[in-house]
């Protein structure tokens, strides 16, 4: 299996060192293509990605998988998006994903993706659990492993009614972004909603149940726009109105405000109220690996 991970970075030579370390350092039966689309940073930003690219080329670096390729090209863009879509036109490999300049991979996330991927051909696009960390990468939460309904997703549901599919965790296989056509680069906070909502279309979101990736919460994010993000939301999906979704809606409100001693009767709750929804999900098994598990609602 081949890897082609794509880093969109402008000025962040904060973090983008431990954004590197935490692709390079992965170890298992892979190859990595990691391309850096820099938007013509202004600071130690290049200096930084060079310094890797030195330190692999002279061997100094010592992977732990098969191959590691890393490419970079700094040039001003139109945005995020428009470098993630240029990005992936230059990938090689057969499994995708972008990860941010302030976040990071868990150990061992692409060994994960690696072995559930060659066990389940089925499975077209998948995520894991999100660990959410500071500024100094000291760990704030680590969220559940939640599941995610085919028709939901493409109604817009997560990230506006419901919990959010975390971009940083999710990988799919090439073809699936080469028939959804990649990011809608009119969008500047909601590309990846509105990637979830393409892929929807044509294949479901599995849930492994082990750390993939780490968002990293700081100030002057994008993501702290949420008035910008509920907008072009509406843009991207209007999400009908109907008995289902105001049943999700009150479902997640009242998830929202119970506390987890109602946490056994929520789940009873979802089972009543969507009884067909799929609740299958894949667990990394001791010594077995990879394997679907039956959730009891919508975490496992």
């Amino acid at each position: 299996m081949k890897f082609s991970i794509i880093t969109p970075v402008y000025n962040g030579e904060k973090y983008i060192a431990e954004t590197i370390e935490s692709i390079l350092s992965q170890e298992g039966d892979f190859e990595i293509e990691y391309i850096i689309m820099d938007g013509a940073s202004t600071d130690k930003t290049i200096e930084i990605i060079k310094s890797y690219e030195e330190r692999l080329n002279t061997g100094w670096y010592k992977i732990r998988c098969k191959k590691i390729t890393l490419k970079w090209y700094s040039q001003k863009d139109s945005g995020m998006y428009a470098a993630i879509n240029k990005g992936f036109s230059l990938a090689t490999g057969d499994t995708y994903a972008w990860l941010n300049s302030d976040d990071t991979y868990a150990p061992n996330a692409l060994d994960h993706v690696a072995k559930t991927f060659t066990t389940f051909p089925d499975i077209k696009w998948l995520t894991g659990t999100n660990i959410l960390i500071d500024e100094s990468s000291r760990v704030l939460k680590t969220n559940p492993c939640y599941l995610y309904n085919q028709e939901w997703i493409r109604l817009g549901i997560y990230g506006r009614n419901a919990y959010f599919i975390h971009q940083e965790s999710v990988f799919w296989r090439s073809e699936l972004w080469n028939t959804s056509g990649g990011i809608d680069e009119k969008f500047k906070l909601v590309g990846d909603y509105y990637l979830w909502t393409e892929f929807s279309k044509h294949t479901p979101l599995w849930s492994l149940n082990t750390p993939l990736g780490c968002f990293r919460k700081r100030k002057n994010q994008l993501s702290e726009d949420t008035d910008g993000y509920r907008k072009e939301q509406l843009v991207a999906i209007s999400t009908p109105q109907n008995f289902l979704t105001l049943r999700i809606r009150i479902f997640f409100w009242l998830k929202s405000k119970l506390p987890t001693f109602f946490e056994q009767p929520l789940h009873l709750l979802y089972r009543i109220l969507f009884p067909a929804r799929n609740r299958y999900y894949i667990n990394i098994e001791k010594n077995v690996g990879p394997t679907k598990k039956v959730a009891r609602s919508f975490v496992a």
